[in-house]
Formats: structure tokens, C-alpha cells, sequence
């Protein structure tokens, strides 16, 4: 039985709930109940109560085909809602590329810089939601999810001040990293119309994270399906129609971000009252008690910015090759990031999984599915290496008509694929580790084995003697990957898992 909207009725779910003495790992041994505190039996009745309104993902699976299904029913609604809302800079990048090289060029120092002081900084502090949103939905406390977003778009109002002022001033700041002053001051001006969408941006980030920790990841994507070609139109409209250039696309992106959010409180009103349920209303309450969201947010906006930062420093190096190197690597980076969101899609499943367990005190099955997910991000970053190594020819001439161009990105590919394995891997590894509530290993991993390690040693592979230039670039990070997945995996095998759930009850 399912609902009209295909996800699994609540009996479903009841019936993966009483399978949940099946292992999830073994044929052998019976699963038992694996809660290890008095917070699964104050939290249970009130649990119990949410599997007659919608289904949601605190149910506690143990099956190989239980927990399969479970993942996939949300990956795959949340691969197409980040692969959509990737979707407006791969526009952006396709309609420079075709306008020419300087302005793919200088499109690549704009979204880069939006990406990294703007953008990765909101998704950083949103990652904070996956944790605190999901454990407490998984502990029953229905409102507190509603409380943490009230809390987190205010403080996103309180940080985009400070992003809106670089942005403005981005023009002469960019130029004094950048050996082509003429792209800064055009990678300026993209980010200045740019900051028009930044609110709503932030906005939508805060509510579908609000909806992800109920286990209703279709209403985002459904908004995105219908934001994407109004995008595409805009684009069409300000770049050829009005022939506004970079500035045409940068303002197409901006409405349309703005749009998200207006459409998506539309949607959940019309469609999906239900998820109302954690809406308590807006509350003065919502300014206190902000240290364990600042402290998550933190975090999660040093992971980002550390990852980000360290490409925005390998593609103004590329500046230094030449012109056509950094329109190279725009592809380059483009294509990674784009494949990049089918492991991080999964990898946003994943905490939600893992936070609902861990907020519920499923210790046992919680350590069950983070090895059950270990294969299968393995297996996803296979995949995504293939895939670009099969389209190693084709890909660049979607993007640029330069036949040089073409020849960089094609003969850096391989090197590029490689690097996708790796990066999979961490993915699910940070999604568990969001999810047990410990952003800040993540981060402090990412930040020192990038800056004292892997963006030297990509420099001077670069750059220097060896000149290997882009591959070099590309084989530095996945060096640093895989120190990185080293750190993050073993933290996950000696740290208490106990006392992670206790910390959950205690923000919940």
C-alpha cells in the first residue's frame, strides 16, 4: 500500500518496524533490542504515534532489503534535488562557455568565490539542521525541529551581512588575487547582481532541511523541476534576447533562487500539511539556547569552506598557466562537482538515517547500517570514476568550442575520475559523522590536510618544477582524500557512540 504520492503507507512501515529482529549483517543472530539508555523508552510511545500520520525514517529497519529500500527512497528524490539545484551553474558555466573563453573564465572565478564566501558557508551551517532536525524527530520532541530552523535563519540573516558586504566590494578584492584584472572586475560584477538571490537561497536551505528530517524529500525536488526551466528561460531572455552577457545570467540564477523558497512554502501548504506537525509557530524562544546549533554550524561551515576554498586557490593558480588552463579547469571542477552530488545526495539520506537512530538510542543497528553504507558508497564512487572516464571525449566539447580547451580537460579527465573514488568514500563517511553529531572531526581533518599537505603539494605539482599542471592539481587532492577518509573512519571506530546519543537527548 502507498500513498498517492508513492512513498509507503504507514503500514509499510510498521511491517519493516516488526522486522527489525532480522540482522542486518548476519543470518545468524536474532537482533535484539539495541537500546542502551532510558531515552528510547521515555521517547517510544511518542514515536509509536507519528507511524499513524506519515511514514518517516525513525522505523527501525534491519533487513539487507529493508534498510536498501529505506536509503533509496530517499536518495533518489535527493540525488535529483541537488543534481537540479546544481543545475543553474552548470547553466551559467554552458552560456559563458558559448559567449567565450575570457567569460567562462571569469565565470569560473565568480561562482567559485560565490560558491566558497556564500553559498558552501550556508550549506555548511544547514548541515547543522541535518543533525539536530533528525535526532530530534527520531527522539519524538516534533516541535524542536521547528524550533532549530526558526533559530538557523536567523542566524543565516546575522551571517549574510557580512557575505553581502564582499560581495559588493568583490570587484577590486578579486583583483588582487587574480593576474587578469579584467576577469576580476567581470567575476565582480557577476557576484554583485548575484546577491539579489542570496536570501532566498539561504531560506530554502533552512526549510528543506526542515522537510528532510521528516522523511519528505519530494517536495524540493518537485520545486527545483519547476525552477530549473524558468532558469534556463531567464537565461535565454537576459543573455541573448537583451545580450546582458555575464550579468544576464548571474540575475536569471538570482530571481530564480529567490523564487524557491516562495514556491516551496506554497507546495508544502497545498500538498503536504502533515509536515506542519513540527511547525510550532514562530517563537521568541527561537533566540535562545543557540550554542549547540552555533557549535554544529561551525563546523559544518569550516568543512565546507576548507574543501571549497582549497579548489578556489588550485583554479586561480590555473590563471597563472594561461586563459585557457583556468577555462580548463572550469570543466573540470564543473564536472566534479556535478557527479560530487550523487555520493554527497546519499550521503544527506545518510544522516537523516543515522540521526533518527542515534536520537532514538539505536546504538546496535545504528552500527549495523554505517557498515552496511560503507559499500555502498564504495560502489557509488566506482561509478561515478567510470562514468567520467567513459565521457573523457565528450564532455569538454559541451561545454567550450576552444579545441585547446577541449585537449587540457580531455588528458586531466582520467585523473579527475580517479579523484571521484575518493571523494565517495568521504562523503558517506561525513554523512555518518553529521549524523552522529560530530561535525567537527570532519572539519578539522579537511582544514589541516588540505593546508598543510594536500594545496602545497598541488601548487607546486602544478606549478612548479615537475609542471604536471592540471594533473598535478588533481592528483594532490586525491592524495589528501585519502588521509582524509583514513582520519574520518577511524574516528568513527574509537569514539562512544554511546555518548552521542546522550548529547542527542540533551540538544533535543
Amino acid at each position: 500500500m502507498a500513498f498517492e504520492d508513492g512513498s509507503p503507507s504507514p503500514s509499510v512501515y510498521r511491517d519493516l518496524r516488526d522486522n527489525d529482529r532480522t540482522p542486518l549483517l548476519t543470518s545468524e543472530e536474532s537482533e535484539e533490542a539495541a537500546f542502551t539508555s532510558d531515552l528510547h523508552n521515555n521517547s517510544l510511545e511518542a514515536t509509536e504515534s507519528l507511524l499513524d500520520q506519515k511514514p518517516h525514517s525513525w522505523t527501525d529497519t534491519s533487513t539487507w532489503k529493508a534498510e536498501s529500500w529505506l536509503l533509496l527512497s530517499y536518495s533518489a528524490p535527493l540525488i535529483c534535488t541537488y543534481l537540479l539545484q546544481y543545475f543553474y551553474n552548470v547553466v551559467t558555466i554552458f552560456v559563458a562557455g558559448h559567449i567565450g573563453s575570457d567569460t567562462l573564465a571569469a565565470a569560473s572565478i565568480g561562482l567559485t568565490t560565490m560558491v566558497i564566501i556564500g553559498y558552501a558557508v550556508f550549506e555548511g551551517m544547514a548541515t547543522a539542521l541535518d543533525t539536530l532536525c533528525a535526532q530530534a524527530y527520531g527522539s519524538g520532541n516534533l516541535h524542536g525541529v521547528g524550533m532549530h530552523v526558526q533559530r538557523m535563519v536567523l542566524l543565516m540573516a546575522i551571517t549574510a551581512v557580512p557575505i553581502g558586504a564582499f560581495w559588493i566590494c568583490s570587484p577590486w578584492l578579486l583583483a588582487l588575487f587574480v593576474k587578469q584584472e579584467y576577469l576580476a572586475r567581470m567575476a565582480g560584477r557577476f557576484l554583485q547582481v548575484s546577491l539579489i538571490g542570496l536570501p532566498g537561497y539561504a531560506v530554502f536551505e533552512a526549510a528543506k532541511r526542515f522537510l528532510q528530517a521528516q522523511g519528505e524529500f519530494t517536495s524540493s525536488l518537485v520545486v527545483l523541476i519547476i525552477c530549473a526551466p524558468v532558469n534556463v528561460l531567464l537565461n535565454w531572455l537576459f543573455c541573448f534576447k537583451f545580450d546582458w552577457g555575464l550579468t544576464g545570467t548571474a540575475l536569471a540564477a538570482a530571481l530564480t533562487n529567490n523564487l524557491r523558497p516562495v514556491l516551496l512554502a506554497l507546495y508544502v501548504l497545498t500538498f503536504n500539511r502533515w509536515t506542519l506537525q513540527c511547525w510550532g509557530g514562530f517563537s521568541w524562544n527561537a533566540w535562545k539556547k543557540w550554542r549547540p546549533m552555533v557549535r554544529l554550524s561551525t563546523a559544518g561551515t569550516i568543512l565546507n569552506l576548507s574543501e571549497w576554498f582549497a579548489f578556489e586557490i588550485l583554479t586561480f593558480s590555473s590563471s597563472y598557466i594561461s586563459t585557457k588552463h583556468i577555462a580548463a579547469q572550469t570543466i573540470l571542477t564543473t564536472t566534479s562537482v556535478l557527479v560530487w552530488h550523487i555520493p554527497f545526495s546519499v550521503s544527506v539520506a545518510v544522516t537523516t538515517r543515522v540521526g533518527h537512530l542515534i536520537g532514538s538510542g539505536a546504538i546496535k543497528n545504528t552500527k549495523r547500517v554505517v557498515t552496511f553504507y560503507a559499500i555502498i558508497f564504495v560502489c557509488i564512487g566506482l561509478f561515478d570514476g567510470a562514468l567520467l572516464f567513459s565521457l573523457r571525449h565528450h564532455i569538454p566539447r559541451f561545454f567550450s568550442e576552444d579545441a585547446e580547451i577541449q585537449a587540457i580537460a580531455t588528458r586531466t579527465i582520467p585523473f579527475v575520475a580517479l579523484f571521484q573514488i575518493m571523494d565517495a568514500i568521504i562523503a558517506g563517511s561525513a554523512g555518518c559523522i553529521r549524523g552522529f553529531g560530530r561535525q567537527s572531526v570532519a572539519a578539522w581533518a579537511a582544514l589541516l590536510v588540505n593546508y598543510l599537505a594536500t594545496v602545497p603539494i598541488a601548487l607546486w605539482l602544478e606549478l612548479g618544477p615537475p609542471n604536471l599542471q592540471l594533473i598535478g592539481c588533481w592528483s594532490a587532492l586525491q592524495g589528501g582524500m585519502v588521509v582524509i577518509a583514513m582520519i574520518e573512519i577511524g574516528t568513527m571506530k574509537l569514539m562512544s557512540w554511546q555518548k552521542c546519543v546522550e548529547d542527542a537527548h540533551l540538544r533535543s
